[in-house]
């Protein structure tokens, strides 16, 4: 018996403004804002049931967004983070085979400064070990979204 896809749904206790994550079997405890994009606000919303089996597998998968940085602490900390791996990556582009992580890892760096991405202790330690060393710690300091 197929069952639906894991990925975020509209929560089944009718509240519209919310999305609820289905792991494939069983709904989770992880919640998140639900972001209608401009073709859902011309269609009326249908109202929110669990996944069944006959869903299509073209239903849409939400992403929570990562909520942006409260303070301008954590915000300096992580624009001095990304300006250490511009210019670690800056430093190191002579050696070329760096540059295959450094240049993610820089774009990323960005996006948790900006609030797009979430700043994970996982990739604070790899930011740390891969690009700026201080850099890392920066993002480390820093407060965690996850």
């Amino acid at each position: 018996m197929e069952t639906a896809q894991a990925g975020w749904y509209p929560d089944p206790s009718g509240d519209a403004t919310k999305l609820r994550y289905w792991d494939g079997e069983r709904w989770t405890d992880d919640y998140a804002d639900a972001q209608p994009n401009a073709q859902a606000a011309s269609q009326p919303t249908p109202a929110p049931q669990q996944p069944s089996a006959a869903q299509s597998v073209a239903t849409p998968t939400y992403y929570p967004q990562a909520q942006p940085v409260a303070n301008d602490s954590d915000r300096g900390l992580r624009l001095a983070a990304f300006i250490l791996c511009i210019l670690s990556t800056v430093a190191v582009c002579w050696l070329i085979i760096p540059l295959a992580w450094m240049i993610p890892m820089t774009v990323h760096c960005y996006g948790i400064y900006k609030g797009t991405k979430a700043n994970t202790t996982g990739f604070g330690v790899c930011t740390l070990i891969f690009v700026s060393l201080i850099g890392g710690i920066l993002l480390l300091i820093s407060k965690k979204d996850r």
